[in-house]
């Protein structure tokens, strides 16, 4: 089962002339469908016979309060106001069509999904199924809603935000290049062409070019700057470089402790004897107690500092692992969800980081990769005092 979320601000009769007369064609139940809009248009649009549900003003808060909205694990499609048409031709139906791609979803572990951004056949003949770093259009995007989803703070490209931020979260965002609609934004004069947008649109790309550099390139447009995804492959290790300047204060913080022992006296996933301490939020392994670690409250400046490179590579996470010359046997981290990120540092030499066979250098260069899908050690050639921090869900 899934919901439809339907954001729209001052457009009762187009959407009523297009996406929920879409909907109604594809023969999608009303139970289904919900409209999203302001308290002071609440009466115009209540006037459709739709459920209808008084939100945020913005389309970014808007969404947000969607998600909020349903509970957590809901099967939820984003669709713009404007919808005209939709092109289910590979399957039977759009209902068909729907499930099929939240059910692909779960089978890859993937939170959200969209289909191909335009609207001719021509474009999409012989296309599949794409697990790489693709655009998800916001006007028709799917996402299986968490407690924690993704914080989106672009205006005029959320769904860019929103697409980066997913695949940086899980490794994989999915893209249906065979279906396709047809939507006033790629009309002339829709959406996408208005002159007052253009500004913010160029500053918001110049912003993404400086947060996402290994994830697109910049390109001139006829009327406007793009910001163009890299085709990076689903689920492989991304290296983030960073200027080792922003790891010195940090560096002579953990110096002046002494980083905890960890006594792994069962030889839990074949770690021995280790220094290691968690910061940020920790579940409890005998009282399963969610909240903020002990070694958090002891070292807040610590926290603190670790917090703000974490924030440097716009990567969110609830919690860091703080290693001292560690190096780690074979292991996946079974209860991590997504990815994570590395980032070494230190006087030291060797100690790389082997991840699906293949050998990564992680000493002021963050590196992303799911560590609960892939198996990673160290090489036991460390030479000298090295640090590491581990970003990831828990």
């Amino acid at each position: 089962m899934y919901q439809i979320a339907i954001p729209s601000l001052s457009r009762v009769k187009l959407l009523e002339s297009q996406t929920l007369a879409t909907l109604e064609d594809h023969h999608i139940p009303k139970s289904q469908i919900t409209i999203f809009c302001i308290d002071k248009e609440y009466d115009e649009y209540k006037k459709l016979d739709y459920k209808v549900v008084v939100g945020e003003l913005g389309l970014i808060k808007q969404k947000q309060f969607i998600e909020n909205y349903y509970p957590v694990d809901t099967n939820i499609l984003f669709l713009d106001d404007d919808i005209q048409e939709i092109d289910t031709d590979n399957f039977n139906s759009l209902d068909e069509f729907i499930q099929h791609a939240f059910l692909e979803c779960r089978k890859q572990q993937c939170y959200i999904w969209s289909v191909y951004p335009v609207w001719n056949k021509f474009y999409r003949e012989n296309k599949k199924l794409s697990t790489s770093l693709k655009l998800c259009i916001g006007a028709f995007t799917g996402i299986i809603n968490r407690k924690d989803n993704p914080k989106i703070i672009f205006d005029d490209r959320e769904d860019l935000d929103r697409t980066i931020k997913y695949f940086m979260r899980d490794g994989i965002v999915l893209r249906f290049n065979n279906v396709g609609y047809k939507t006033k934004f790629f009309n002339h004069g829709g959406l996408g062409l208005l002159k007052d947008r253009i500004e913010n649109i160029e500053k918001e790309v110049l912003l993404f070019s400086k947060l996402y550099p290994v994830f697109g390139n910049i390109r001139q447009k006829k009327n406007n700057l793009n910001f163009d995804l890299k085709r990076l492959p689903s689920n492989t290790p991304i290296q983030i470089p960073i200027d080792p300047m922003e790891l010195s204060y940090l560096y002579s913080m953990l110096e002046e402790i002494s980083v905890p022992i960890k006594n792994q006296t069962n030889g839990r996933r074949g770690f021995l004897n280790h220094r290691s301490m968690t910061l940020g939020i920790t579940t409890g392994r005998f009282n399963n107690k969610t909240g903020l670690s002990s070694n958090t409250k002891k070292y807040p400046e610590i926290y603190e500092e670790v917090i703000r490179i974490g924030k440097l590579f716009s990567f969110e996470f609830t919690s860091i692992h703080v290693n001292h010359n560690v190096t780690c046997p074979k292991h996946k981290d079974e209860n991590n969800k997504g990815n994570s990120l590395l980032l070494s540092f230190g006087d030291y030499t060797g100690g790389n980081i082997i991840v699906d066979e293949k050998k990564y250098d992680a000493n002021c260069c963050g590196l992303l990769f799911n560590g609960s899908l892939l198996e990673h050690y160290n090489t036991d050639d460390l030479v000298g005092n090295k640090y590491s921090l581990v970003y990831y869900n828990s």
